[in-house]
């Protein structure tokens, strides 16, 4: 049973009586709020006009292919209207889960990483689980710190999104203590069980279509940092030697600080230029764009810049980005499907398994790339 508090005075209110726990929950009497009674199982169901069992079926996430999509949709709207909440306790003792998972996240600044989380947890409300989201501190002994938090038993098992500080050592950890984890987006070289873009299949979008418009010398950029565009920057590699001399390949790297950055540009504006580059994410294609705009470069006139993510605002950047875009409801829907299916499992089989799943990525063509006829690069 719920008990409404009625301790503590409210402002204008006489007999220390929360008029609006009142107004909903019952009748002030005497400065008191009457207890509500819990609305029980049984009582979405009669509303429903289904029985109790299609209910805990359809509230607790379990529905099957029997329980037809208007059903499920009835017995929501019933429980939606009655006020009735999933009693997450005492479903955990009955089945030793309780549909909570945490979510460590390297950053809720930037550009892909909110994204991917605000999916993750809107694929989550679709799921019927509960996400509980903790932003990585900066160093692998603050990050362990934060692990401990869901080794707690109210918790099924933890996503980490992209790479984190010391991410293996915390992949380890878990392990050892029998929680399911799942890394999304961290690389080829990550910790495994992990979903991730189809890098490889990525890159050779972006490819072919420089090598459609007619460039010859690419360049990839990206920043040391990063795991993840350090695992793309073995996919490039591979490719230009693949290509048997077709094409002239050049590596970047893009750091912040002004003498990095300065000699990043002289490398664009000397002879035998590169005519395109591949960023490995857009945000450091915006990064990138940013610097050429201030150096008189014209994007697509003089090179041309594709990114890799496809963000929500890379259709209105100026000029609007050619990128490859990760499927994003899809990657947070195979993670959040491969947790919920290690979390069945006992720590012994989840020990001995470490799967990983690929997603295959699109292409996204829009204004910065184009023919390098267009180029004019500047002399040195």
């Amino acid at each position: 049973m719920r008990i409404w508090s009625a301790s503590t005075p409210a402002a204008g209110l006489g007999g220390g009586c929360f008029k609006i726990a009142a107004l909903r929950h019952g009748h002030c009497f005497g400065g008191l709020v009457k207890a509500r009674t819990r609305v029980g199982i049984l009582e979405v169901a009669r509303l429903a006009g289904v029985s109790a069992g299609t209910v805990s079926r359809v509230l607790n996430g379990r529905a099957n292919a029997r329980i037809s999509l208007e059903t499920q949709e009835r017995v929501k709207i019933a429980a939606r209207d009655a006020g009735y909440v999933v009693n997450r306790l005492a479903t955990s003792l009955r089945t030793h889960r309780t549909g909570v998972f945490g979510v460590i996240v390297g950053s809720l600044s930037g550009h892909y990483q909110p994204h991917l989380t605000s999916r993750l947890q809107a694929v989550a409300q679709r799921r019927g689980v509960e996400l509980l989201v903790a932003q990585a501190k900066a160093d692998a002994g603050d990050v362990a710190g934060q692990l401990r938090l869901f080794q707690d038993d109210f918790f099924d098992g933890v996503v980490m999104v992209s790479d984190l500080p010391g991410h293996q050592a915390l992949c380890d950890h878990l392990d050892r203590m029998g929680k399911a984890h799942v890394t999304l987006c961290g690389g080829l070289t990550g910790p495994k069980p992990a979903v991730l873009t189809d890098d490889r299949l990525g890159m050779q979008l972006l490819f072919d279509h420089l090598e459609g418009l007619g460039h010859r010398r690419i360049a990839y950029v990206y920043r040391i940092s990063r795991s993840a565009l350090a695992d793309r920057l073995s996919i490039f590699d591979e490719m230009i030697a693949e290509s048997a001399g077709k094409f002239s390949g050049e590596v970047l790297t893009f750091e912040r600080s002004e003498v990095e950055r300065e000699a990043f540009g002289a490398k664009l504006t000397s002879p035998g230029a590169p005519t395109a580059l591949i960023c490995g994410s857009d945000g450091l294609a915006i990064e990138v764009l940013a610097l050429l705009r201030d150096m008189g470069l014209r994007i697509p006139q003089d090179i041309s810049i594709v990114g890799y993510d496809n963000v929500p605002d890379t259709a209105y950047w100026a000029p609007p980005l050619t990128t490859v875009a990760q499927p994003t409801d899809a990657l947070c829907e195979a993670s959040l499907d491969l947790l919920l299916e290690l979390t069945s499992l006992s720590p012994e089989v989840r020990a001995s398994m470490r799967p990983i799943r690929f997603v295959p990525p699109e292409l996204v063509i829009r204004a910065s790339s184009d023919f390098p006829s267009l180029q004019r690069i500047p002399p040195a």
